[in-house]
């Protein structure tokens, strides 16, 4: 696949109708109004944990930054910018090592950690029905993009992640991005069966880890998302990634072990951006600068 921005969209210019310095609010509070007011239905209701109570949480009030950014492209994007939009959500080999290299990491950190602290081996259930259900596979991966980058990545990387960098830089961006994603998952502490609930019923602490681990995961998709040539696909990826990758060696983990998982992840996206900083640095830069050069200009009005 070539640039994501050819000569002919850019010359026509990517604009939104928006005023720029209300694109992003609006963005994160009709992501946020849409999202906690669906979400604490079911609480308010008191049908948490019913087919209709989840429907409407996990359908409902899960979908929230995807239809708010969708919306915003459709409703104030001139034709280049939609184009561009879209198409920036086809699959791309750019950069393709970073998502196999950061999913192979986090198995090693996860795998070394409960064997060290929990004496936990690996159960490899997933792995294991991959092998005596080949048709499990495709449904693992359908099910790893629909619940979280499907419902959050048309907006949170589709919508925010340029006007951030734009606005703020590569770091600050992605921390704002990162912190506003993880305050979004408030409604999920309130609703039983979810991780969050059962964490914060332990302490309520692990909120706040939970927080630094969507800060730094958020640093980490930015690299990639760079790395990628601004492929909002990647960002996907790697919310998918982040989400089930676990889950292929781990399929029954108790609450203190997946709470653990928050404290491993940060250690290793930490870790990760380390290395690109002190290894990769020009290079990364490079790169960022050319896709500032394509974009920065565009939101940045």
């Amino acid at each position: 696949m070539g640039e994501m921005h050819d000569e002919t969209e850019y010359a026509e210019g990517l604009a939104s109708r928006l005023d720029p310095k209300l694109e992003l609010p609006i963005f994160f509070g009709a992501t946020f109004l849409w999202t906690w007011v669906i979400g604490f239905i079911p609480v308010f209701m008191g049908i948490q944990s019913t087919a209709l109570g989840n429907i409407i949480f996990m359908f409902g009030a899960g979908i929230g930054p995807s239809l708010c950014g969708l919306l915003l492209v459709v409703g104030t994007y001139n034709r280049a910018a939609k184009r561009d939009y879209f198409r920036r959500f086809i699959p791309t080999t750019k950069g393709v090592w970073f998502p196999f290299a950061y999913m192979a990491a986090i198995l090693l950190a996860a795998t070394a950690f409960y064997g060290l602290v929990n004496h936990q081996a690996p159960d490899f259930q997933t792995l294991r029905g991959f092998v005596t259900n080949p048709l499990s596979l495709p449904l693992f991966v359908f099910t790893a993009y629909f619940f979280g980058p499907l419902n959050e990545e048309f907006g949170w990387r589709g919508y925010a992640l340029d006007r951030l960098f734009s606005k703020y830089g590569f770091v600050m961006g992605s921390v704002v991005l990162g912190f506003f994603w993880g305050l979004w998952h408030l409604p999920w502490c309130f609703y039983p069966g979810q991780w969050q609930y059962r964490a914060v019923s332990l302490s309520p602490w692990w909120f706040v880890v939970f927080i630094v681990s969507t800060i730094t995961g958020s640093l980490v998709i930015s690299v990639g998302y760079v790395l990628s040539g601004g492929a909002y696909i990647r960002g996907a990826t790697l919310h998918a990634i982040q989400n089930v990758t676990v889950g292929l060696f781990y399929a029954t983990l108790s609450i203190t072990a997946q709470s653990q998982l928050a404290v491993i992840s940060i250690a290793l996206d930490t870790a990760l951006l380390l290395m690109v900083l002190v290894f990769f640095r020009s290079k990364f830069n490079e790169k960022y600068a050319h896709q500032m050069a394509l974009y920065g200009k565009d939101w940045n009005r």
